[in-house]
Formats: C-alpha cells, sequence, structure tokens
C-alpha cells in the first residue's frame, strides 16, 4: 500500500494491493447497492461471482485500484484498466464516493491520484472514462479535474465518453 495524496488532514487517496481485495469488495457492494444506476453491473450480478478470486482479479493488473479514506475509514473508490499495447487509451473506472464523503475533496483527490499514476507509470499514455449522461455531478467532477466529453459511448447510448485533457 502506498501513500497518494491528502486533502485537509482527514482525506487520504492510497493504491490498494490484491491483498486489500476485501476494502475493494466493501465498497463496491456499497456502491452498487446506494447507487445502482451508476454502474454497469448490478449487485445481483456482483454477488453471483463474490469468491475471493473475483474480488483479487478486480485490483490485480491491469487494474490499478485507489480508495479513498475520509476519517481513516474507506469512502471512495476508482481504478485504472491500464492498457495493452501501451499505445492504447487507459480507461478510468468504477468511480464512486459515498454520500457522506462527497463534497470533501474525496472524488477530485481519487480521480488527480489516478491520473497522476498514470502521467507517472504510463508517460503519454491517454485517459477516458464513460459517464451517465443523465449524471450531472459526476460530469461537472470529470469536468473540473480536466476531462472534456468526446462523444457518445458507442457500448452504451446512455453513456457520454470523456477524455482527460480533451477540448471541453
Amino acid at each position: 500500500m502506498s501513500g497518494a495524496g491528502e486533502v485537509a488532514e482527514r482525506t487520504v487517496v492510497r493504491r490498494l494491493d490484491p491483498e486489500d481485495w476485501r476494502v475493494w469488495r466493501g465498497l463496491r457492494l456499497r456502491a452498487l447497492e446506494e447507487s445502482p444506476e451508476a454502474f454497469s453491473s448490478t449487485l445481483d450480478e456482483v454477488l453471483a461471482r463474490d469468491t475471493e478470486q473475483y474480488w483479487r482479479a478486480g485490483v490485480s493488473a491491469p487494474m490499478v485500484p485507489f480508495v479513498a479514506e475520509v476519517d481513516g475509514a474507506p469512502a471512495g473508490m476508482g481504478r485504472l484498466l491500464l492498457p495493452a499495447p501501451p499505445e492504447e487509451r487507459a480507461e478510468l473506472l468504477s468511480v464512486w464516493v459515498a454520500p457522506e464523503a462527497r463534497g470533501r475533496g474525496a472524488g477530485r483527490l481519487l480521480i488527480s491520484t489516478a491520473v497522476d499514476h498514470l502521467a507517472a507509470h504510463h508517460l503519454g499514455t491517454r485517459l477516458l472514462l464513460a459517464v451517465l449522461e443523465s449524471n450531472a455531478p459526476a460530469r461537472r467532477l470529470y469536468a473540473r479535474c480536466g476531462f472534456g466529453v468526446i462523444g457518445r459511448n458507442p457500448d452504451d447510448d446512455a453513456e457520454l465518453l470523456m477524455e482527460h485533457g480533451a477540448d471541453r
């Protein structure tokens, strides 16, 4: 586990190791329960494959998972999907912040930590994400973090594709 950044004195984002799969599991299940509309997977689908192997895969390469902790408690998540081959675009996935942590900088810190990690370890790799067009708060957060809309998601017409550094 490596430290990454802080906002005020109470919000910290850190990278998760495969040994931290239980932390990821807890956040992911909570996110699917509290914000089901924000994800393509459902809680029932994820619970159907609820094994340690499944959760470890979600926090292992090519995934680079991060957790936001507010006052020492996990309160947000996000992960990079690194490209293969490296000249492809990376993706920012599974971003979610618990309601009690929203508006406290956790989302911005999660995203900036992921962007900084990608820049440090995969220089020049473009970063893409998909967001529901109807999720205005998430779209505003992504825009504040340097993402611009580049079009619709060809795999899901309800989503917009946003790219870091794209003209907004």
